[in-house]
């Protein structure tokens, strides 16, 4: 046994958003029950990466006696969860939240109309993963696992026509949007991401609007925080929906 900082998490306080266990790179947190729990304190390495993720404060770093952080058995444990498909077999799947739920499909499922509701005719999706939101995502997420990633704008979906058939098909999708969400805790996602899987390359996709091209700027840190030289392409799209820019 050993005296070192841990995490002690207030379950009076805990509302079982699940927004703590992406950002634990250890993947020792998970939702149980409608409540944050430690995995194993073995996984827990102190560093209180997640703290800053709960929006109630029900998370403390608090020096205890406790074993000693075994990042040997933490990677593992990652690997082992990463290896898992079906919903509620990775972390941060159980969160109460369905758009926080974590699973993949093929993006060839057929799709029925709903009479009166949708049109008759309905493009296939090429989307092969949930969620897809970068705050939702388990970096332990088995979708990014030998993985060509397409990083996107939240704009950008709505402005551009044709995001499924040329640039979702085939990839791990991430929607983030750069203005309204931490730069900081999107550069440690990110970087998580691309330290844990074997990522072929990644695009992205954002709009010509100041704010978006902050997130060239994360990407590229987040990649340069890996320690990967992994290929980047980005598009830039104009208001109109028109491809302005590809570097």
């Amino acid at each position: 046994m050993v005296k070192r900082l841990m995490i002690i998490i207030d379950e009076d306080k805990c509302t079982g958003c699940g927004l703590c266990v992406p950002s634990c790179a250890e993947g020792a947190l998970q939702i149980v029950d409608g409540k944050a729990k430690l995995v194993s304190e073995t996984f827990c390495d102190g560093l209180g990466a997640c703290l800053g993720h709960c929006p109630e404060g029900a998370l403390t770093l608090r020096e205890v006696e406790t074993v000693e952080f075994d990042e040997e058995a933490a990677m593992a444990h990652v690997a082992q969860m990463s290896a898992q498909t079906v919903a509620g077999d990775v972390a941060g799947s159980s969160v109460g939240c369905a758009g926080s739920e974590a699973f993949t499909y093929s993006a060839t499922e057929e799709l029925t109309a709903h009479d009166g509701v949708v049109p008759e005719k309905i493009a296939p999706s090429q989307l092969q993963q949930w969620p897809v939101k970068l705050r939702l995502l388990s970096p332990q997420h088995p979708v990014f696992e030998n993985s060509r990633i397409v990083i996107v704008a939240d704009c950008a979906g709505p402005a551009y026509s044709g995001l499924h058939e040329d640039f979702l098909k085939d990839k791990a999708a991430v929607l983030v949007c750069p203005k309204f969400e931490d730069y900081n805790a999107n550069v440690d996602k990110l970087s998580t991401i691309f330290r844990l899987h074997n990522v072929k390359d990644i695009t992205l996709v954002h709009m010509e609007v100041p704010c978006c091209h902050g997130l060239a700027r994360a990407t590229e840190d987040a990649i340069r925080n890996s320690g990967k030289d992994i290929p980047l392409r980005t598009y830039v799209i104009g208001v109109r929906g028109e491809i302005k820019a590809v570097t």
